[in-house]
């Protein structure tokens, strides 16, 4: 079973998404002037990469060796969906279930998130949009120069921010936890318990 140091690593990556959609929000909102469009839609959308990056790993946390692999393999793949294939045979469930904020009645419950949120779909997009971002266009390349991202830096970064906010991950090992990430402050990973209804109710174990 996962313990306290694999959710600890699962919080610091998520720990990590936080501090990248701050410096996104700082970088297009201007608090951050680097005097070219071209060097700040990089610096955006590297962010962009690396939050997607993040997520990929660490529902592997509770199995070191599958984590490794995960990581030996990734620079290999330059298309999202082969990563997501790669990661989805070592944990189908890897990709993180969104969740509502908890609410009380006996005890503590969870309602899933249908949308507003980053979707696995989604996720690839970004992706895709984020490394085309990041190479060098050949200039004798024709075509549309345009890199189409479906939705704006904002609206990007809201739906990460509803995917993450409050959400379930399976692990490999078969458990899950019920994970945090508040605006400011320690990011928690609790243990969870399955429910016969829809929804999750949990108690910390």
């Amino acid at each position: 079973m996962s313990n306290r140091s694999d959710a600890t690593l699962y919080t610091n990556s998520m720990s990590r998404i936080r501090q990248r959609v701050d410096l996104i929000e700082k970088v297009f909102k201007g608090s951050m002037d680097l005097d070219s469009d071209a060097f700040t839609a990089e610096l955006i959308f590297l962010q962009f990469r690396k939050i997607l990056e993040e997520m990929a790993f660490p529902s592997l946390a509770a199995n070191k060796e599958k984590y490794s692999e995960a990581h030996a393999t990734f620079s290999q793949h330059w298309n999202a969906s082969r990563i997501l294939e790669a990661v989805s045979k070592l944990n189908p469930g890897f990709y993180p279930i969104p969740l509502g904020a908890p609410t009380w009645n006996g005890e503590i419950h969870f309602e899933p998130i249908d949308s507003g949120f980053l979707t696995e779909d989604e996720f690839a997009i970004l992706y895709q949009a984020s490394s085309e971002v990041l190479h060098t266009r050949n200039p004798y390349r024709e075509g549309d120069p345009t890199i189409h991202v479906k939705y704006t830096v904002g609206e990007w970064i809201s739906r990460i921010q509803t995917l993450l906010s409050w959400h379930q991950v399976v692990l490999l090992d078969g458990g899950s936890w019920i994970v945090h990430i508040p605006p400011r402050g320690p990011v928690q990973a609790f243990p969870t318990q399955p429910a016969d209804a829809p929804g999750v109710n949990t108690s910390e174990g």
